[in-house]
């Protein structure tokens, strides 16, 4: 299987390497963007996830291919594996919680209503008591993780779901969650991160489910809670990905749907034109036009 062209680090501008399984790092917003003109450019984590405070300023978030303008207050949700990219105006303010995928899972388990939170890319709107109360937790956090003293580890992780409440009440009330029950929303984060690893593989949905220990009928009431199917979020994984290698990369249209399991040009194709609207030439095409306009 090809290597993925996309660019990824670990934290932005450092080589990539795997997270400790208990990483958290909290940094101002301007300690990477401003040596970089305020400019950051489109780029991926692998197993790392960011919750974005900014509290003053604004600029432009780029989600995959998407562009959203936007001013403060916002928390912006960046998961793990999703492109994004930042234009800030200059000298604006926030903080940079970035937390390892292990951990956010360990969390999870535990808390299951914050499994949809990170779901997908966010851009969350906040109030002026909610932001402050975001950032005092984050600065708690920040804090706690800088030095080594009694209740330090209780500290920051009761710091940390502060944060990720407030986040997940912020999602929940923009309408951006699901609505499926606790066994559901656990069984739907294992079935997204075995599509993280085998959708290229376009798997029948039985197998799916042999590989979770779940029924195949358990599955399919989970995704419909959710409001898909399990092929369907399959074929969303697939698209996602060819979308980001039209925008991001140089490889041609054959090339793209061999990398997702689509060996077929042809087809690849007309299943692209089909979930798209566009084939993949014209979204290429659309994608780079609105790109120039941007710039």
């Amino acid at each position: 299987m090809k290597e993925d062209p996309l660019p990824h680090y670990f934290l932005y501008g450092e080589a990539s390497q795997e997270a400790d399984p208990d990483f958290i790092h909290i940094e101002d917003l301007a300690t990477r963007s401003r040596p970089s003109g305020w400019s950051i450019a489109p780029h991926k984590h692998l197993d790392l996830n960011h919750m974005i405070l900014i509290n003053e300023g604004g600029g432009v978030i780029q989600y995959e291919s998407d562009f959203i303008e936007f001013i403060a207050p916002k928390l912006l949700i960046v998961p793990a594996r999703a492109v994004h990219g930042f234009e800030w105006h200059a000298e604006s303010a926030g903080l940079v919680l970035t937390l390892a995928d292990i951990q956010l899972r360990q969390i999870c388990s535990l808390h299951p209503e914050f499994e949809t939170l990170f779901a997908e890319s966010r851009c969350l709107d906040l109030d002026a008591e909610e932001c402050t109360a975001i950032e005092h937790a984050m600065e708690i956090a920040r804090r706690e993780n800088s030095w080594i003293a009694l209740g330090q580890s209780a500290a920051m992780n009761a710091a940390l779901m502060l944060v990720m409440v407030y986040a997940a009440r912020r999602a929940e009330h923009s309408k951006n969650g699901a609505a499926g029950t606790t066994r559901q929303a656990q069984l739907m984060a294992r079935f997204r991160q075995l599509l993280e690893q085998r959708y290229r593989l376009r798997e029948p949905v039985i197998t799916y489910a042999r590989e979770l220990a779940v029924s195949e009928t358990s599955l399919r009431e989970a995704c419909a809670a959710y409001g898909q199917s399990p092929t369907e979020m399959r074929d969303q994984r697939a698209i996602l990905e060819a979308q980001r290698l039209l925008a991001f990369s140089n490889m041609s249209v054959g090339e793209i749907g061999e990398f997702i399991g689509l060996p077929d040009p042809a087809y690849f194709s007309r299943f692209f034109s089909r979930k798209c609207g566009l084939s993949p030439a014209q979204w290429r095409r659309d994608v780079q036009a609105k790109k120039q306009l941007e710039a």
